[in-house]
């Protein structure tokens, strides 16, 4: 049995588990009219197990769907008709950003820019968040950790030939 083998086997166990920790969130979102049914959190689980698999991530908690509820509940731009889906859609984005900045941006970094925009900027429009304002993000956090590593580097490359 491979590793990937033994995640995905993991994914299934943790299942059970890990529903009544997302409806926990409950308590949080109902102030803002907004709950996850089992079903919706059931869905929640299964589009994060697709987002980290499309994306080549390995990930054993559920820590950032719970992070994202809790920083997206109490937006102006979420209503309950569309809040499962959206939350979903912001998993699938979040996996997506950790690939694009390239783990060097942590995870609660990450969301609270993701709420930032989604709130400000984008109006709460998910196209605009990850078409726009992530897509241009991410460019420049590469660019500039592409210049920080080259500039690291070429100073390392003068220090072996300063005698």
């Amino acid at each position: 049995m491979n590793l990937i083998d033994i995640y995905h086997s993991t994914g299934v166990l943790l299942k059970p588990l890990t529903i009544p920790e997302i409806l926990r969130m409950n308590e949080e979102s109902q102030k803002y009219g907004l709950e996850l049914t089992a079903a919706e959190a059931h869905e929640l689980i299964e589009s994060r197990n697709r987002a980290i698999r499309n994306h080549g991530r390995v990930e054993l908690g559920i820590e950032v769907i719970n992070k994202i509820i809790a920083a997206f509940c109490s937006s102006d731009y979420i209503h309950l008709e569309e809040y499962a889906w959206i939350i979903n859609e912001l998993v699938e984005i979040f996996y997506y950003m950790k690939n694009e900045t390239e783990d060097r941006m942590g995870d609660d970094e990450l969301i609270s820019i993701m709420q930032e925009f989604f709130n400000t900027s984008c109006r709460g429009s998910l196209e605009l968040l990850r078409d726009r304002e992530l897509s241009l993000l991410a460019i420049n956090f590469r660019r500039a950790n592409q210049e920080a590593d080259y500039s690291l580097e070429r100073n390392h490359g003068n220090e072996k030939y300063s005698y």
